[in-house]
């Protein structure tokens, strides 16, 4: 996923440039063409133009940050669009596929050497939660996973929201990260519990990881609201995959 946020990255650098910033070297240019004989209109213009390119550069870099802490915080595809105004549209996630996108990527994640831990945590916790109807099941389930870790660097992240890209859905969610091994990226094991959304879980929202918290991610998970709700409401469906950042 680096690759793909270095060309958004670059590609974002001409849209701030040709556009937001359009008018600073429009009226640099002008004044360089035009003012040949006055310094002053020189300077200025050249200042302009300086402008326009250092700004475009400082909101392009700006993009390429966001997307990654984006990615680190599960959320590999808001992280496409997770500097400037694509963020939260809503709109581009209407005719996306994400089951069919993410046991895409899962099937090939699952044919690198590397993720082989990942692709049998993944296995294990498809196996004993195919059958699951409540959501101490699938916490239970994934902490037993969490027992001994795929990695000395592996973080363990909670996060419950209402996404766009889950199309009328609340998500549970927990996430197994650890390094991929290949370039300083992530792999992530996720456990989605998904729920129709309502009035009471449209107002909740979780996210924490591991490190950040001073008692177990896994006490901090039962005490939240989301875990409450979870447990006095039926879930429609289970997604257990595996991703990359």
């Amino acid at each position: 996923m680096k690759h793909i946020r270095l060309k958004v990255a670059i590609a974002s650098f001409f849209i701030f440039f040709f556009i937001r910033f359009g008018w600073a070297w429009v009226c640099g240019g002008l004044m360089l063409l035009f003012g040949k004989d006055n310094r002053a209109l020189q300077a200025i213009g050249l200042g302009l133009v300086a402008f326009s390119i250092i700004a475009s550069i400082i909101e392009s870099i700006k993009n390429y940050i966001s997307m990654g802490k984006a990615m680190k915080d599960g959320n590999p595809l808001s992280a496409l669009f997770a500097g400037g105004k694509f963020n939260g549209d809503a709109g581009m996630y209407e005719n996306m596929d994400f089951d069919a996108v993410i046991e895409k990527t899962t099937s090939e994640i699952f044919e690198m050497p590397e993720a082989l831990s990942g692709r049998r945590c993944v296995e294990r916790l498809r196996e004993e939660l195919k059958e699951a109807s409540s959501i101490e099941e699938c916490v239970d389930a994934f902490e037993k996973e969490c027992r001994d870790q795929l990695d000395p660097d592996e973080t363990i992240m909670f996060e419950c929201g209402s996404y766009p890209w889950n199309k009328g859905q609340f998500s549970f969610s927990l996430t197994r990260q650890y390094p991929d091994g290949i370039d300083d990226e992530f792999f992530q094991v996720k456990l989605e519990v998904l729920f129709d959304s309502d009035e009471a879980n449209e107002k909740l929202f979780d996210s924490a990881w591991d490190e950040q918290l001073k008692e177990d991610i896994f006490d901090y998970i039962r005490r939240s609201k989301s875990y409450h709700y979870a447990q006095e409401n039926k879930f429609s469906r289970i997604r257990i995959y595996i991703s990359q950042t």
